[in-house]
């Protein structure tokens, strides 16, 4: 895995966790694989959508 990957996600989740929302490490993988090119943003958003709407 590349250095900067690393770097974005940490920073990332640095920002969200002085904003209260603190990472689990299955959202924090998320990240790095958006960060490293292995997952595309759009539908990691349609995901995360997906599991957090109140049904």
């Amino acid at each position: 895995m590349r250095k900067d990957t690393v770097k974005i996600a940490k920073q990332i989740a640095g920002t969200m966790a002085i904003e209260g929302m603190k990472l689990k490490k299955s959202e924090y993988d998320m990240l790095t694989r958006c960060a490293s090119g292995e997952q595309s943003t759009s539908k990691t958003i349609k995901e995360l959508i997906t599991k957090y709407t109140v049904k």
